[in-house]
Formats: structure tokens, C-alpha cells, sequence
């Protein structure tokens, strides 16, 4: 599990291990900046459109536009580019690009006046309508607060008020002009979408992550009881065939020594006679009176003086967390017994605390419980190990940590 606080919903996709690798926040982060560059990108081929066209008639018809009207869309297209390039956009920012806006289309609104191929639509001319969308495109873009909504309709008020306002200034008829007013809302209604679509999957997504944790959490227990299995037939089961073919009769004490080291290497032993070796020192014997101080008794097995020799800083981290452990178990799992199993391998100790209580949801913690998520897993992984929990309600709970031996 990634976060002892809880498992966080924040993936798209998993790696080998089961780790989160996309964050459902960059997920979103993602499709913004996406759409803010398909919303410039569409902007400025427009423009170049409009400018290509204009060039083209002034060769093939000259008299028909003025000649300076490709020049009118460089400040729309330089509020493009600084709405898709300039994250985050100040204040000062906005009202740039709000007035270069502005300036363009009073420029384009007299060219459409001077331009026999314009002047007769009015302000609902090919030009001014292809401009207007652009101004749709470039709000989109900039606004960083409702996710474009308010900024495609924002943009869509600047071009055509200030289009309206010059045109009854220079005597231009003013006729509405329906297709920008359907994008603009069409934008809106889409950037609109977004959020919905990744609430959607947000749910989907946590379905998702249950399932997951489901899964691997039955793989690690199929692991560690095909494991089990291997070390009863290593040891225990081959003394026990071993005895099956012998002749009837006692057994001997050597034959007795074998089978209670094959029980030992099992770990069994201290279970089936229900007794351990007193500890009267160190880590374990402060986890026996943690656990006889909070009305639980602790049952130490394994190589139990290994917790002794673990280097600072892990050491000191790993003998905070244990505690805490125990402590948990003595609040909150509802029983007089837990057990602690350590083992060493590879100059790594492992230490697993296992009790049969009420066990939790690991998913329904609160972020603000820090025991298991500070106390435990954040000592543990800032000192280089790892921490991994299995619980459910009603199935008792598991904490395996893994700590370097080395300082």
C-alpha cells in the first residue's frame, strides 16, 4: 500500500510492483494543457488562414481589402501565443492580451468598412466572424479559473462588443452573427464536461484501486504460505517421513532434536508449546513491557537479538515504530495476545507484528491519524526500509518491516 494514511485515489495506471505511477492530479493537469494547446493551435491556424486569404485577394483582386489588413491580426495572434506560453498569466497579463484583443478587431472592423468584400455583410463579414472565434479560442485558453468556461464567454463579449462599439462609430451596419455565439457555448459546454468526465473516472478509478489492492494482497498470502510449505518439507516433513519407515518403538534424543529443530526453523515450536524464551534485555524485552503495561501479552519469535544490532538511524526508527505497533494493538485491536517475528537475511531485518483483533480498512483512515502513517511507516521508509500493512474488519492486522542491518 503506498500511503499508510490511507490509500490515496490518484491513479491512471499501475506499475509492476502495484505502485502508483500517474497521479490523477497530473491526469487533470494533463488534459488542461492539452486543450490550452489544441485551443491556441486552432487559434493561430485561423489567423493564418485569414492572412493567407487576405494576401490573396489583394494579389487576385486588388481594390477589394485594404492592403494592411493581415498586419490587424498580429495582436490577436501574440494574445494567443501568451495565453498558451505564460503559465501562470499575471493580472497585468489578462489585461494585455485583453487590450491587444481590443486593439485588433477596432483595426479589423474599419478594414472590414474600407474592404468592398467585407463592408457589405457588416459586422457579420467572413472576417470579423473568423476573428471573433479566435477571441473565443484565446479566453478558453487563458482562463485559469472556471477551466475555460468564463473565458470562452469572456472572449466572445470583448470581440463583439468592441467590434459593435467601432462599427457605430464608423457607420459599419451591425448584424449579429450567429456561428460565434454557438461556439462560444459550444466551448463552454465542453470545457464544462471536463470535470464531470473526471469525477467519473475518479470513480471508476478507486473501483479500480480496491480491486488491485485485493489482488495483491491474495498474491502476498499465496507467496508466504507456498513459502511455509517449503520450509515444513525441508525440514519438519522429511523428519517425519524419516520416522514413518523406522522401526516401532520410542524415539530417540536425537531423533527428538531434529524434529524440535525442524519445528524451530518453522517457527511453530513457540506456538504449539505456547511459550518463548524469556528476553530480559533490549528491544524485545521493552516490547514485552509496552505490551504487559497496555494488558497484551507479546510473543517474540525468531532471531529476536537482531533487533539489537541494527545501526542507527534504522535502528532507532525501527525500535520507535515497533512500539507504536504494539501500542496500536493494545488500543485499538481488541485482544490479549499479538505476536512479533524477526528474521534475518541479506543484511536486511525483517520484523512482521501480527495480531488477530478487529482489523480495519486501511482505505477509511483519516488523513489526520498519524500512528500507522508518521509513528510507524514514516520513521521506518525516511531511515531507507519498508513498511507494508494487511487489514480488514474482522481478519486482524498485519505490519511487515523491513529495515537495513548496516548504518
Amino acid at each position: 500500500m503506498s500511503n499508510a494514511r490511507s490509500p490515496q485515489v490518484r491513479t491512471a495506471a499501475t506499475d509492476a510492483e502495484g505502485d502508483w505511477i500517474f497521479p490523477l492530479s497530473e491526469t487533470a493537469a494533463t488534459t488542461r494543457a492539452a486543450l490550452v494547446s489544441g485551443a491556441s493551435a486552432l487559434s493561430l491556424v485561423l489567423l493564418a488562414v485569414l492572412a493567407t486569404l487576405g494576401i490573396v485577394l489583394m494579389v487576385t483582386q486588388p481594390g477589394s481589402i485594404v492592403p494592411w489588413m493581415p498586419l490587424a491580426l498580429i495582436p490577436l495572434a501574440a494574445g494567443s501565443i501568451a495565453a498558451w506560453r505564460w503559465e501562470p498569466i499575471p493580472v497585468l497579463g489578462f489585461v494585455a492580451i485583453a487590450l491587444a484583443a481590443a486593439g485588433s478587431f477596432v483595426a479589423l472592423t474599419v478594414a472590414a468598412s474600407q474592404s468592398p468584400a467585407q463592408a457589405a455583410a457588416g459586422t457579420a463579414g467572413f472576417l470579423l466572424s473568423m476573428t471573433t472565434n479566435v477571441s473565443v479560442l484565446t479566453g478558453a485558453a487563458s482562463d485559469r479559473w472556471t477551466g475555460g468556461i468564463a473565458g470562452a464567454l469572456g472572449g466572445w463579449v470583448l470581440a463583439e462588443g468592441t467590434i459593435a462599439i467601432t462599427a457605430a462609430f464608423i457607420g459599419l451596419p451591425y448584424r449579429l452573427d450567429v456561428p460565434p455565439i454557438a461556439i462560444a457555448l459550444g466551448v463552454a459546454i465542453g470545457y464544462a464536461v471536463v470535470p464531470l468526465a473526471r469525477a467519473r473516472a475518479r470513480r471508476g478509478t478507486a473501483s479500480l484501486e480496491q480491486a488491485d489492492r485485493r489482488t495483491r494482497t491474495r498474491r502476498l498470502r499465496e507467496v508466504e504460505g507456498r513459502e511455509s510449505i517449503a520450509v515444513l518439507h525441508d525440514t519438519l516433513l522429511g523428519e517425519l517421513a524419516t520416522l514413518s519407515v523406522r522401526a516401532p518403538g520410542p524415539i530417540t534424543d536425537a531423533e527428538r532434536a531434529r524434529l524440535e529443530a525442524g519445528l524451530e526453523s518453522s517457527a511453530m515450536l513457540p506456538l504449539l508449546r505456547d511459550e518463548q524464551k524469556p528476553v530480559t534485555s533490549g528491544v524485545g524485552a521493552l516490547l514485552v513491557s509496552i505490551g504487559a503495561a497496555g494488558g497484551i501479552r507479546v510473543v517474540l519469535e525468531g532471531d529476536v537479538a537482531s533487533l539489537d544490532e541494527v545501526a542507527d538511524p534504522a535502528g532507532s526508527a525501527l525500535r520507535s515504530a515497533l512500539e507504536q505497533c504494539v501500542v496500536n494493538v493494545a488500543r485499538h485491536a481488541g485482544v490479549s495476545e499479538a505476536w512479533v517475528a524477526v528474521g534475518a537475511a541479506d543484511g536486511e531485518l525483517s520484523v512482521t507484528v501480527v495480531d488477530e483483533g478487529v482489523g480495519f480498512d486501511p482505505g477509511l483512515v483519516p488523513h489526520d491519524r498519524l500512528g500507522l502513517s508518521e509513528s510507524v511507516r514514516g520513521r521506518v521508509e525516511r531511515s531507507g526500509g519498508t513498511v507494508r500493512v494487511w487489514s480488514s474488519p474482522g481478519a486482524g492486522t498485519s505490519v511487515h518491516i523491513v529495515v537495513p542491518m548496516g548504518a
